[in-house]
């Protein structure tokens, strides 16, 4: 699942969305926007990287699960966190009021996942699993 989303954010790329501000930094991409050129971060380059990053370490630590669930809390708990970050930089956000959608449910399922980590951390380990 993780390589094919990593992989399918470069239609984003294909149909130059999903971009971020003006930048100047050296891994900038051009753009056309309302016919004018401009030099952009590449979300959809930083979230198929993290992406494909978190597949890495999930595959290091998938010998190492502990118990049931422990992966997919690990994968929301790291791609939500990238998300935050990422969709911070991105000019076309989904927003209500000042606060962007993405970002509020990618805090949402962050803290939800985190909570849910440790509590069944905390259970395995009474059970002396841990």
């Amino acid at each position: 699942m993780l390589c094919g989303q990593a992989i399918g954010r470069w239609g984003n790329f294909i149909n130059v969305e999903a971009y971020g501000y003006e930048t100047n930094l050296p891994w900038r991409m051009g753009i056309y926007e309302a016919g004018k050129y401009i030099e952009v971060h590449p979300t959809f380059l930083y979230e198929s990287i993290a992406t494909f990053i978190i597949f890495i370490l999930l595959i290091i630590i998938s010998n190492k699960r502990k118990y049931k669930g422990q992966i997919t809390l690990t994968y929301l708990i790291l791609y939500s966190f990238v998300r935050m970050l990422i969709e911070g930089l991105r000019t076309d956000s989904l927003m209500l009021g000042n606060i962007r959608i993405s970002q509020l449910l990618s805090l949402i399922i962050f803290l939800i996942s985190i909570f849910i980590l440790i509590k069944k951390s905390l259970e395995e380990k009474k059970k002396g699993k841990l």
